[in-house]
């Protein structure tokens, strides 16, 4: 038994490597520019791109519009659909464009904003997409992003942070039916916001559980996003129907909006013992910025593929079991 495996182990160790893809890989270092800029002034940053394939990769970086969606981080605008007065697409260049990397190899990008004269104060807001290129003629390939955003303060007295919450609505799709809410909050302000949202659920004057969540990602003046605030605390929450007072305020503290929304629960919820903060019901996005490094690597399908390669060497295993039992 010991040799017969010992003879087939290299074909096993094979299909195991089969069994997991090897996928391309991209980390951004500087990937996050947000700097307060004046009109009439050229401002330049660096950002650095390594290949963390183990495989040879081209490169190619371009900047497009920046916006938000209800479950979305950010969305990428094309220019025709560009049309906010905040964008700053127009403003930035980026070089090079395309480029080729061998495995591990970095890139250093120079993003150039250059801010017109008597641009207005506020924010000004765009995306630096960076991604792999399929190889010439390659039918089936692994395409690896990253989405570097750049928020851009121009100087001024006219910075507004005006926010305002549009919906507050039960958790429909919960798992366990957990206790909690989405808050929709839309930026109606001019400057980009990373909102804290609280929430208490009430029963008239009374608390029954509070619940919070510290955004990373911010809010682009004309969007909205939705975020999910789970109740904490021990037990359940009858069905029925309840108050949610929310107050949400930006990234030093400061409140922007608060307000007191009905709320019902058709079904009992159950309280969460800790804090589980999202984005948004649908989860995150499917392209994240890296402010340091990290790798669009889809863990996935490796842990699939390691679980299929191991499977196939225990059915091998038991074969030879019992080609020896007979």
């Amino acid at each position: 038994m010991k040799k017969a495996f010992l003879a087939i182990f290299p074909a096993l160790v094979m299909a195991v490597a089969l069994a997991a893809p090897v996928f391309a890989g991209v980390a951004v270092y500087n990937g996050k520019i947000e700097e307060t800029v004046s009109p009439g002034k050229t401002y330049t940053y660096t950002m650095t791109v390594q290949n963390s394939a183990d495989s040879p990769a081209d490169f190619g970086v371009e900047v497009d519009g920046y916006g938000t969606s209800a479950n979305q981080d950010f969305v990428m605008l094309s220019a025709a659909n560009d049309t906010s007065p905040e964008s700053a697409r127009e403003m930035l260049t980026v070089t090079p464009t395309n480029f080729h990397l061998e495995a591990n190899a970095m890139q250093d990008l120079t993003v150039t904003a250059t801010i017109p004269p008597g641009t207005g104060a506020g924010g000004r807001y765009a995306i630096v997409f960076i991604h792999t290129i399929a190889a010439s003629g390659q039918q089936v390939a692994t395409v690896s992003a990253m989405a570097a955003r750049v928020c851009l303060t121009i100087s001024g007295n006219s910075i507004d942070t005006s926010t305002q919450v549009t919906a507050v609505d039960p958790i429909t799709a919960a798992d366990n039916n957990t206790a909690g809410v989405l808050v929709t909050v839309n930026d109606n302000g001019n400057y980009y916001v990373k909102p804290q949202v609280e929430a208490t659920l009430m029963d008239g004057s009374k608390t029954i559980a509070t619940g919070s969540i510290d955004t990373g990602w911010p809010i682009i003046p004309g969007y909205s996003r939705q975020y999910q605030v789970n109740f904490t605390g021990n037990g359940t929450i009858p069905a029925g129907k309840y108050q949610v007072a929310v107050n949400v305020k930006d990234g030093a503290g400061n409140l922007l909006t608060q307000g007191t929304y009905p709320v019902q629960f058709t079904s009992k919820q159950v309280l969460q013992t800790t804090t589980t903060a999202s984005g948004a019901a649908a989860g995150a996005s499917t392209i994240t910025v890296v402010e340091k490094s990290g790798n669009a690597i889809n863990w996935t399908i490796i842990v699939v593929a390691v679980i299929g390669g191991i499977i196939v060497i225990v059915l091998l295993v038991l074969v030879l079991q019992k080609r020896k039992t007979s």
